[in-house]
């Protein structure tokens, strides 16, 4: 009840409402009809908001999404559009409604948990190993966790429906994090300036996991968006894609394309795009 009382106050605030009475007098508005919402509980998908009917009608209208019981920061107008760290967790709305003489009138709307754009359709297991100077425990740590990040974003090869599952040994494929000059004993086409993908190894280059390379760095891109656009294209490889050339310039740059290099004119994206993803 603090926690909401606090919410209807900031709402209150933002609307230029008067502050919410705690007595019984003056009287709250009378709701005629319950908030709800309209739309898909699935990343990619748009909720709207409908505030109900009130009597009287309000003057103004206030809104708040909440994210595990949270308010998400910014989100308080009528629309909000799915967020990739909305998939999995709760969400709920708070509307809050005031009018000259009444009391603000807050109704809290469950809206439920955030599900992916696709079921799942495939799952696939993999284990992690490490080749060389890879950095220590702490290193492979987060390389195991970030990795599964990835494997995990709504925005990556699970929008295909295809899910990951990190086992301790065995799997479809090893993930490795290897020393870069340990990387062409996987075969005599990788080479230790890059990551690879050879039959069941995706092998991913750690001074690339570490640094990011020339091209991505020079066009400010994070390093945290890297390791997404390096997993995701050579785990691509696995998945049976082969490379991608920029389709135009200005738009993202297809994450089998090798971006490690260069894109050609597109957008430095970490990401596999709708196309890659069969959506049009």
């Amino acid at each position: 009840m603090k926690i909401l009382l606090g919410l209807v106050v900031a709402l209150a605030a933002t609307l230029s409402l008067p502050a919410p009475a705690i007595a019984a007098d003056p009287a709250p508005l009378v709701q005629v009809e319950a908030p709800s919402y309209d739309g898909a509980r699935k990343y990619g998908r748009t909720l709207v908001a409908d505030p109900g009917a009130w009597s009287p009608a309000p003057e103004r209208v206030g809104y708040q999404w909440l994210r595990d019981g949270v308010p998400i920061p910014g989100a308080v107008g009528r629309r909000h559009a799915i967020a990739p760290e909305d998939v999995g967790h709760r969400l709920d709305l708070l509307v809050v409604v005031g009018a000259t003489g009444y009391a603000d009138t807050a109704v809290q709307v469950s809206v439920g948990r955030v599900k992916h754009r696709v079921g799942v359709r495939r799952t696939v297991r993999y284990s992690v190993r490490t080749r060389g100077d890879v950095g220590g425990a702490e290193a492979v740590a987060d390389f195991r966790r970030l990795a599964q990040e990835t494997y995990d974003d709504p925005r990556g090869w699970r929008a295909k429906g295809v899910r990951f599952r990190q086992v301790r040994r065995g799997g479809s494929f090893t993930l490795w994090l290897s020393q870069a000059r340990l990387v062409p004993s996987y075969s005599s086409a990788c080479s230790a300036q890059w990551s690879c993908r050879v039959g069941r190894n995706v092998v991913i280059n750690v001074e690339r996991w570490r640094g990011a390379s020339p091209a991505w760095n020079r066009a400010g891109e994070s390093l945290r968006d890297y390791r997404h656009m390096v997993v995701n294209h050579e785990t691509g490889h696995w998945l049976g894609y082969g490379h991608a050339g920029c389709s135009r310039r200005g738009a993202p740059a297809p994450v089998m394309m090798q971006q490690s290099k260069g894109t050609h004119g597109c957008r430095f994206n970490p990401w596999p795009t709708p196309r890659e993803l069969g959506r049009r």
